[in-house]
C-alpha cells in the first residue's frame, strides 16, 4: 500500500545544516529498515534534499556485517598483494572484467574537467555472477560474461559473491526511499531492479607521488545508478560541493557512502544530481569496495513522471541502461594492450 508523501515533515535540522554548511551528512537508517513507514517517510524527505544539493550521503545501521565488510577489506588487499605477472593472467577485456592495471583509465567523464592523465590505482572488475548457460553469455553480450576469479586465493571468490549478494539486497532495500523522495510510490522501482546489474570494483590505491592534476582517480561523475562504497580507515575520497570546495569523506568504521550515478540523474531528468568526486594518493594503502548497483538492462531512462513538466522536453535523449553502460566504460577505460603498456 502507498503512503502520501507527508509535506508537514520537514528536512532534519542536522540535514539542513549540512547542507548549507557543505558537509556530508550521516543518515541512520536502522529504524526504516526495521520497517517504520514513518521513518521511510522522514527518511525520504531528507534524501531528497541531499540528492538535489549535495548528492553523497553516509549511511549507519545498514544491517551489512562489519565482519564481512572487514573480510572483504582483507580479500581485496591479498588480491593486489599477488604478483604482477599472476594478476597479468586476468587482464580487463572487451566485457570489462577481470584485472585493470595502474595507468589504465582516464576518467574522462566528469563535466568539470577535460582530464587526459592516467589515474594511478588498481582495480579488479566484477560484475553479477552467471554462469556458462547464462543467455546474455551465450549471446557475447557486451559487459556479460564470466567474472574472471583468481584461482590462487581460496576464499576471495566465496567471501566477495557473499559481500555483492548483501549489498545488492541492502540496495534493493534502499529503493522504496528513493520512490518516495521523487514522490512515486514505494514499489515504483521494483520492475525496473527485477534483474539488477552490479558492478563491483576493487580496488588498490598505493600511496604513490603523482604529476600536477594527476589522481589516484580523477574527478569524475559515476555510471550507476546508486552506488555503495564502504568506509575503510585510511581517507582518499573527495566530494565537489555545489561552491566548487573539494570535501574530504572522513573515515567512518561502519559507514557506506551512498550517491547517485549519471543514470539516475538521466531518469531523473537531472533533478538528483550525480556528483564529481575524486581519489587523491593515500598516505597508506587504501583498498576500495566500490558496489555500483543499477537497473534491469533494459530499463531506459525516460524522466519519472515527477521530475518533468508535461510536455517539456527531457534534458537528456532517452536511453536503456546496458547502452548507456557501454557508452562510459568505452569512454573511460583503455582495453587495448599497446595503450596500457605506455
Amino acid at each position: 500500500m502507498s503512503v502520501a508523501l507527508n509535506t508537514d515533515l520537514n528536512i532534519t535540522p542536522y540535514v539542513a545544516r549540512c547542507i548549507a554548511e557543505e558537509e556530508i551528512p550521516i543518515l541512520d537508517v536502522g529504524s526504516y529498515l526495521d520497517g517504520n513507514i514513518e521513518a521511510r517517510e522522514q527518511l525520504a524527505i531528507d534524501l531528497r534534499a541531499i540528492q538535489e544539493s549535495l548528492g553523497f550521503y553516509v549511511i549507519v545501521n545498514h544491517g551489512v556485517s562489519q565482519d564481512l565488510i572487514d573480510s572483504s577489506f582483507e580479500q581485496v588487499a591479498n588480491l593486489f598483494s599477488l604478483p604482477l605477472e599472476t594478476k597479468m593472467k586476468y587482464r580487463v577485456d572487451y566485457h570489462h572484467i577481470g584485472f585493470i592495471p595502474d595507468k589504465a583509465t582516464v576518467l574522462r567523464w566528469s563535466k568539470i574537467a577535460d582530464n587526459k592523465k592516467k589515474d594511478l590505482n588498481e582495480a579488479w572488475a566484477f560484475m553479477r555472477e552467471r554462469q556458462p548457460d547464462d543467455p546474455k553469455v551465450v549471446a557475447n553480450i557486451r559487459h556479460r560474461g564470466l567474472n574472471k576469479w583468481p584461482q590462487e586465493l581460496t576464499n576471495f571468490r566465496k567471501i566477495i559473491l557473499e559481500y555483492q549478494e548483501t549489498m545488492a539486497g541492502l540496495a534493493y532495500k534502499m529503493l522504496p526511499v528513493y520512490a518516495r523522495a521523487l514522490e512515486m510510490p514505494a514499489d515504483y522501482f521494483d520492475k525496473m531492479f527485477s534483474h539488477p546489474e552490479y558492478y563491483n570494483r576493487c580496488a588498490w590505491y598505493p600511496p604513490v607521488e603523482s604529476e600536477e592534476g594527476q589522481f589516484s582517480l580523477a574527478p569524475h561523475s559515476d555510471h550507476s545508478s546508486i552506488t555503495y562504497l564502504p568506509l575503510m580507515d585510511v581517507p582518499g575520497l573527495e566530494v565537489m560541493a555545489p561552491s566548487g570546495k573539494w570535501i574530504e569523506i572522513v573515515p567512518l568504521r561502519g559507514g557506506i557512502v551512498v550517491n547517485t550515478g549519471e543514470f539516475l540523474n538521466r531518469w531523473t531528468n537531472g533533478r538528483f544530481i550525480a556528483t564529481p568526486h575524486r581519489v587523491v594518493p593515500p598516505t597508506k594503502d587504501r583498498y576500495a569496495l566500490t558496489f555500483f548497483y543499477n537497473a534491469n538492462d533494459e530499463t531506459v531512462a525516460n524522466p519519472i513522471s515527477s521530475c518533468i513538466e508535461k510536455n517539456a522536453k527531457p534534458l537528456y535523449e532517452p536511453m536503456s541502461f546496458h547502452d548507456f553502460f557501454i557508452t562510459y566504460m568505452d569512454g573511460n577505460y583503455i582495453y587495448r594492450t599497446e595503450e596500457m603498456d605506455n
